[in-house]
Parts: C-alpha cells; structure tokens; sequence
C-alpha cells in the first residue's frame, strides 16, 4: 500500500536541529476547541517539537513518525508514547483521540487514506489541526539573499511541495471547518541557526544529491554579509486550518 514518502531520514540530525518551534497561542486556542484533553496524537512528528508542546494540556501524546532515525532524536517524555508508523496507517484505537496535529506534513500524506483514519480515530468533538510555513522573513537585504537561494533549488522540491506553496487551499477534508485567527512563529537566530533552517528543506537535500553541490555553503558569503553580525529575528506567518468531527 502507499505510505508517506520519507523524504528526511537521510538528513535526520540536521532536520532536527534546523525546525522551528510554534507559538503557544496556537495550542491555546486548539485546545480550547477540544472538549476533553486526554489524548492527543501528533501525526508526523518529526523530532517531537509539537507533541512536547501537547504536553502541557494533554494527558497523554501519540507521536508518529516513519522515520525511525528522526524519532530516535525526539527528547523523551513520560507523557508521550513515540510509535514508527505512518499517517495512512496509525495503529490507534477508534474513538480515542481528542487532538490531531500535523506540523509542516500534511503535503506528504495520501490523502485519499489518511481522512478516513482521522475520521475513524477521532470521537465525537474531538479536532484536527494542520499547519505549515514557507520563507523565514527576516530583513530585506537578508530576503534578498533568500531568493536567489530559492530560485537555485526551485526545481529540487518534491511535487507534492506544491500543496504547501500553495497555503494548503486546495485541501479539502470531510469535516466541518472552524474558523481560525492568524498565528505567526518566529526565533531569535544567528547566522549558523538560519543556514541550519534552510539545510532542513527537503529541496536542499535533493539539490545535493542531483548535483554533489553543498549549496547552502555557497550562499553562506552572501547571507553572511547581509546578516552583518549578531542575531536576528526571524518569523513565519503560519497556514492553519483546522476541523471537527461532528
């Protein structure tokens, strides 16, 4: 059957150091949507950065993943339980969850399979949410450099990129939608945490292996002098759409 293709095993260690963490404003307000607050399940989760924050209003967390290398870097908790398996394929009990969560995922999944899974495990009330982000915004000169970095890569990204690029609009679930406040994530980086960001994106990796050529290495004299000195802030205006099963 088809799965989630697996695009960052391969670069696990620097995915993990190169993601970004989400704004407490947005578990807020999922979790105010939820009627109850026992179980939440963290679809993708990478290297745990949601399911963490899912612990400070749930019982208990589900983090999946069918990445074995990247789940072996998400810091353990007792109230998450990590389990390899896929989006289409969770292995949770029906009626059981409160929450779903997918960060920076969803354009990866077979769809086709993976509603009919949200459906079967979530109860009555209980709420998905899925998110992503596209460009750090940081300050012209550095967006500048930004660009011309994309347009190297732009034909590196996997076709289903187009989904997230796209602000997920064409997606559609069989559930009703809740309208939704606008939510932004941001960081306080220096040079070395922005170049890890951008070495995280499926793209550069593939642009790598298609050509041998480190190409977040050549644009570090670009980015280095428009960054100057010090750190600075970056932020991400977040695409959130969110849904409850009636």
């Amino acid at each position: 059957m088809k799965h989630t293709q697996d695009h960052f095993s391969p670069i696990a260690s620097g995915y993990a150091q190169g993601r970004i963490c989400y704004p407490e404003e947005l578990y807020r307000f999922l979790s105010a949507e939820c009627g109850e607050h026992e179980l939440a399940w963290d679809c993708a989760t990478g290297s745990g950065q949601a399911a963490q924050d899912l612990t400070r209003t749930f019982s208990r967390v589900i983090a999946t993943d069918i990445s074995e290398e990247l789940l072996a870097l998400a810091p353990p908790s007792p109230r998450i339980s990590y389990r390899m398996a896929s989006a289409e394929e969770s292995g949770i009990d029906p009626d059981s969850v409160d929450l779903i969560t997918v960060a920076q995922a969803l354009h990866w999944f077979d769809l086709t399979r993976f509603w009919p899974e949200v459906t079967r495990i979530l109860k009555k009330g209980g709420v998905i949410a899925f998110w992503g982000y596209t460009w750090p915004i940081v300050e012209p000169e550095i967006d500048r450099v930004l660009e011309q970095f994309k347009a190297v890569i732009s034909s590196s990204w996997p076709d289903r990129s187009s989904l997230l690029h796209g602000g997920y609009r064409s997606i559609r679930a069989p559930l009703r939608e809740l309208p939704c406040p606008a939510f932004e994530a941001s960081a306080s980086w220096v040079l070395d945490d922005y170049l890890a960001h951008l070495r995280s994106w499926s793209a550069v990796r593939y642009y790598h292996e298609r050509t041998g050529e480190n190409v977040t290495e050549r644009f570090r004299p670009a980015f280095a002098e428009a960054w100057a000195w010090g750190g600075r802030s970056a932020k991400w205006p977040l695409i959130v759409r969110v849904f409850k099963k009636e």
